[in-house]
Parts: C-alpha cells; sequence; structure tokens
C-alpha cells in the first residue's frame, strides 16, 4: 500500500518529468543554487544603473532593488512551475541599459516603465499568435548576431565609463580618467580580477570579484582614505532597510506614466516599445535555442518553447508594473544545466534564492555606487563612482560579445553592418542609433546589390565579385552556394527601417527639414 509521501514523490516527478530527462534532485538543488550565484550580480548592478535614468528621483536604489528581486523570484517561480525548464529570469542586461540611457533619458522614468509594460503586452500578442516562430525566421542571423554583439560592446564600454576608467574628454570622445584616484585604481583591479576569475572558469567569478571589492572599499573609506564620503555610507545597517521606503515610488512609476499626455505624444514611445520588444524577444530566443541544444527538450516536450516565452512575456509585464526594467532569460541558466539542472526544480530553488535575498539589502548597499564631494571654488560637486558594478559590466559586455564568433563573416556585404551598429552604438551611446543605422545599412546593401545582380545576372565576373558564399561538398568539391541578396529582404527590416529613419529624423529635430523650404 501507497504512502501518502510516496504518493506525493511520484506525482511531483511525474509533473516535472523526471524520468524523461533523468533528473535527479540533490543535483536539480545544486543546479539552482549555482544559476543563482552566476545571476546574482543583478540585483546590485540593476538598481545601481537604474537609479541614474531621468527623472527616477533620489535614493531609489532601494526600492529598485526590491523591484529586482521580486521581479526575477516571481518570474523564475513561474517558469519552474509552469514552463517546468531549468531556466531564471531577471531584468536583462542590455535591456536595462536601453531603458536608462536612451528611453528614460528622453521621455523620463515613469513612462519608460510604462512603455516597458506596452512591450511585455505586445510580446504576449506575440506568443498567443503563429506570429513568434515566423518572427525568428525573418530577421537575417548576421543582423541578430550584430546587435547582440553591439549591444556587448555597449554595455562594456559602459562599464568602462562608469567606474571613470574612461571619461569624457573635449578634444576626444573619451579618454583615460584619473589613475591617481583610488577608486578607479580598484575598479581596475576589480576588472582584471574579474576577466581572469571568468576565463579561468572559477565557480561564482563575478560574486567573488564583487566581495573582494567590497573588502577592499570598506577600510579605504572606513579610514578616510579616500576623501569626501561619509565613512558612515559603507556601514551595513547605516541605513538598513530604510531604503525600501522607495519602494511604493518606485511601483507606482509605470502607472503615473500611463496618465501622462506628453508620454502618448512623443514618437520615442512607440519606437521604445517596438525596440524592447525586439530586444527581448531576440535575447530571449537566442538564449532558450542554446538551452535546447544543450538538452533536446523539444524532443522531450515540442510545447516547451511557446510556454517559456509566454513566462517572459508576463514577466516582463509583471516586472514594469513594480518598477523593474524587461525580465527576461538569462543565459547564466547554462551554468546551472552544466552542474545538472534539468527540470524546472532547478528553477524553483533559484527562485527561492531571489526571494531571500531580500533580507541581503543592507549588505548589497556596499556595492551601490560610491558618491565623492567635492568644493570647487565655493561649489558643492558630487561625482558617482562604481568601482564594483562597473567591472562586472564590463566582464557582462564581454561575454555577450562572444557571440560574435558565430557571425558569417564569408557573407562580406554584412561586415559594414556590424561594423556601423557597433560605432553608432558605442559612439553615440545610444542602443537606438546602433540598431537603427545597422537595419538600414543591411537592408541598403542588400538592396543596391540585389538589384546589381538581377540587371547583371549573365554577367559572371559581376556575381563573383560579390563573394558569393561556397559550401563545401562531400568533404572534398566546393560547390557555389545559391545566394540572392534581395531574397533577404522582408517587409519587418523594410518596417524597422522606416522606422528607423524617422527615429533618426525626429530626434535631430524637425527644423532640419528647413533645407528643403528653400
Amino acid at each position: 500500500m501507497k504512502t501518502k509521501e510516496s504518493t506525493f514523490v511520484n506525482r511531483f516527478r511525474k509533473y516535472f518529468k523526471f524520468d524523461t530527462y533523468e533528473a535527479i534532485f540533490r543535483k536539480e538543488i545544486i543546479g539552482g543554487l549555482s544559476t543563482f550565484i552566476a545571476m546574482a550580480y543583478i540585483l546590485a548592478v540593476n538598481p545601481a544603473m537604474v537609479s541614474s535614468a531621468n527623472g527616477a528621483g533620489e535614493n531609489i536604489e532601494g526600492g529598485l532593488f526590491l523591484s529586482t528581486a521580486i521581479s526575477a523570484f516571481c518570474a523564475t517561480m513561474f517558469m519552474g512551475l509552469y514552463a517546468r525548464i531549468p531556466v531564471s529570469l531577471a531584468p536583462g542586461m542590455g535591456l536595462n541599459a536601453f531603458f536608462t540611457y536612451n528611453i528614460a533619458s528622453q521621455i523620463g522614468f515613469n513612462s519608460a516603465l510604462s512603455v516597458t509594460i506596452l512591450s511585455g503586452v505586445l510580446y504576449f500578442i506575440v506568443v498567443m499568435t503563429p506570429a513568434r516562430e515566423k518572427i525568428s525566421q525573418i530577421m537575417p542571423t548576421n543582423l541578430k548576431l550584430a546587435i547582440g554583439a553591439s549591444i556587448g560592446f555597449f554595455i562594456a564600454f559602459l562599464g568602462l565609463q562608469d567606474s571613470q576608467i574612461i571619461v569624457k574628454d573635449v578634444a576626444l570622445v573619451s579618454g583615460l580618467g584619473n589613475f591617481t584616484n583610488p577608486l578607479v585604481i580598484t575598479a581596475l583591479i576589480l576588472l582584471f580580477v574579474a576577466l581572469i576569475l571568468h576565463y579561468s572558469k572559477i565557480p561564482g567569478a563575478i560574486i567573488i570579484t564583487m566581495l573582494l571589492g567590497g573588502i577592499i572599499l570598506l577600510p579605504m573609506i572606513a579610514t578616510g582614505f579616500i576623501k569626501g564620503v561619509d565613512p558612515q555610507s559603507i556601514n551595513p545597517m547605516h541605513e538598513g532597510y530604510k531604503g525600501f521606503s522607495s519602494f511604493p515610488e518606485v511601483a507606482s512609476a509605470a502607472w503615473k506614466g500611463f496618465i501622462s499626455p506628453e508620454m502618448w505624444k512623443n514618437p520615442i514611445t512607440y519606437i521604445g516599445a517596438l525596440s524592447f520588444l525586439y530586444m527581448d524577444f531576440f535575447d530571449t530566443t537566442g538564449t532558450l535555442i542554446s538551452i535546447d541544444k544543450t538538452l533536446n527538450l523539444t524532443e522531450k516536450d515540442p510545447k516547451w518553447m511557446s510556454r517559456a516565452n509566454l513566462v517572459d512575456a508576463i514577466g516582463t509585464i509583471g516586472g514594469a508594473s513594480i518598477g523593474s526594467t524587461t525580465v527576461t532569460a538569462f543565459v547564466e541558466s547554462t551554468v546551472g544545466i552544466s552542474a545538472g539542472a534539468r527540470t524546472g526544480v532547478a528553477a524553483i530553488f533559484s527562485g527561492l534564492l531571489f526571494g531571500l535575498s531580500i533580507a541581503l539589502w543592507p549588505v548589497i548597499q556596499i556595492f551601490m555606487p560610491v558618491d565623492v564631494i567635492n568644493i570647487v571654488d565655493g561649489k558643492t560637486i558630487i561625482a558617482s563612482y562604481k568601482p564594483i558594478t562597473g567591472p562586472i559590466l564590463f566582464l557582462v559586455g564581454t561575454m555577450m560579445i562572444s557571440q560574435i564568433k558565430h557571425f558569417e563573416w564569408e557573407i562580406i556585404i554584412d561586415i559594414p553592418t556590424l561594423f556601423m551598429t557597433i560605432m553608432f552604438m558605442m559612439l553615440a551611446n545610444s542602443i537606438a542609433y546602433g540598431i537603427a543605422f545597422g537595419t538600414i545599412t543591411f537592408v541598403i546593401l542588400n538592396a543596391s546589390l540585389g538589384i546589381f545582380q538581377y540587371l547583371f545576372k549573365k554577367n559572371k565576373k559581376i556575381v563573383n565579385s560579390m563573394e558569393i558564399p561556397t559550401t563545401i561538398v562531400s568533404g572534398t568539391k566546393i560547390k557555389t552556394r545559391e545566394f540572392y541578396y534581395l531574397k533577404r529582404i522582408n517587409i519587418a527590416l523594410i518596417f524597422i527601417s522606416i522606422i528607423s529613419i524617422a527615429y533618426i529624423i525626429l530626434q535631430q529635430g524637425i527644423s532640419h527639414l528647413d533645407w528643403f523650404k528653400s
């Protein structure tokens, strides 16, 4: 006779398909812990970054931390319970940078969160229709890789700026920071420590780097070695949980944004919603595909990806509703998978850890920006340094850049697209500009060469001068691959290009159209 306990265990194993995935409960727990450790940096990095959003108000890091932790807890738990896969979610890197420096800087913090909710609703609609599979197929691989890698460059560059290793220069776009400043030196040391630990494949490299940063900074600030910093600011119990008092302000921000007439009049609202959708969709899709290749999930459960995308969409809507930037699946989930995670149990455990991490806020405050107060000519100047989270941003950026290895370099017409995307994203300090100019370049080049290819199709010399890629057949013979430039362009790309051109014109000011009046 079966006991109630054995019946529960059997139902538990059956629901999470332990036998199908050959899962072991102990490894699920280890995998969930490993994923959390790999992702935990977002709890400090996200509030530190988003707190600088235009109109976000002062001292809201505590509220932003709470929204980050709660959104990660809820979305990851939902992924584990509903989608039943070992994938954890949290506010995404790249997406939070786009939110802070491109959207909130123009329409304000409140309205930017409203735009995030709109993008989540659009994502939900896409997931609930056959559009999801079609969208993933119509975007050329090289264009997706160019945008993904460029965001990596942008985040890495942002990390150098946040830590003030690189600063704005009058004569140049950027210059070296003050290497006599202890905070800058600390950031540089931590940057190399993070790189060495990560590429040595040390488990928890990011967390170790952050803890080391705290150990270095605490005595320097406490002893007054760094002038202009209140020693009490690094005392974990100085503020305690008082920072959470800003949570109601953060959680209600999106709803205040919706009632702002200015938001609906500004074109960036609609461009931002589409851009968030684009970035979140392909970020999540890329992560899920890489996980599918590892676990062969589609063979065992054909509907798993639809459920996972649905969780992602709901996570974005719910997260933004309480003040979080776009919630997305984290590729760091592969760390847990490599440790043995196979089912949603690992995600549930990761989610629980995100929930429990709320109690650690007094300690996490140590990793927040360090404000240095200087008196110059009787004026108070506050310089903000991020000596701990800045180097972590750089490392995360380098990890995102690595996807460029999949770029099809033999299609040389796509190299200018990659270059334009990277350059405009970094030098114009705008992910939106990078996506805009990259897409426009892709469409113009393929359309132009496609027309030449069509007009001179009988001229082999002209066709060959376009470097049509080749593939190896039967190991010895090489056969030219059929390659039609015009077929690479579709309505979606043309639409994105038109929107991009409109965005650039509007950003530069309607007054520029005065050129045509004369």
